[in-house]
């Protein structure tokens, strides 16, 4: 259909006209006639933009009806729309408020895994030291193990030296003193 059927004023224009046309046509056409075979043919072809008129007026009818039911439906599907509308603006605000919320978790989590990465760091470089000085405090437990049975071994030769010299000083008279 065009867009001038559709358009309720240019319809109702173009039904007069298209009725006013037939007649015309149909005076002129009986007009000319001048037997009866032709008066029959205008009559028939008149009948026949009759009807062609009234499936025209019952298509535009149709039309109209359609057009009247589809804007009805507009007008619902714009209120459907209005109303979820309004129902969804909170949800979109409660939704950007989610989606920051995890943008802040997020980042505390990287953060945090962050920190935890520098604690294993730290974690394992103590627990190296550990071992090294583990191995220092052994190798000095060695060393005072070992300076220990010097010590000793030098005790028993200060106490072997200590009772010969002993033995001597008894044996020796001290002098007298004037």
């Amino acid at each position: 259909m065009t867009r001038s059927i559709l358009t309720p004023c240019r319809a109702a224009g173009s039904s007069r006209l298209v009725r006013f046309l037939t007649v015309l046509a149909c005076s002129l056409a009986l007009m000319g006639c001048e037997d009866d075979g032709e008066k029959k043919k205008a009559l028939a072809e008149a009948a026949e933009a009759r009807m062609l008129l009234a499936k025209a007026m019952a298509d535009l009818t149709s039309a109209r009806s359609q057009i009247a039911d589809l804007k009805e439906e507009l007008e619902a599907f714009k209120e459907t729309h209005n109303v979820l509308q309004k129902k969804a603006e909170p949800l979109v605000g409660e939704r950007n408020i989610a989606i920051a919320e995890a943008e802040k978790a997020q980042e505390k989590i990287t953060n945090l895994t962050a920190q935890l990465n520098e604690q294993v760091e730290s974690t394992g470089a103590l627990r190296k030291e550990i071992k090294e000085l583990e191995l220092v405090i052994e190798n000095q437990e060695k060393t005072i193990a070992e300076q220990q049975v010097t010590i000793e071994e030098l005790q028993k030769i200060i106490e072997q030296q200590q009772s010969p010299a002993e033995e001597q000083q008894e044996n020796v008279e001290p002098p007298e003193q004037p």
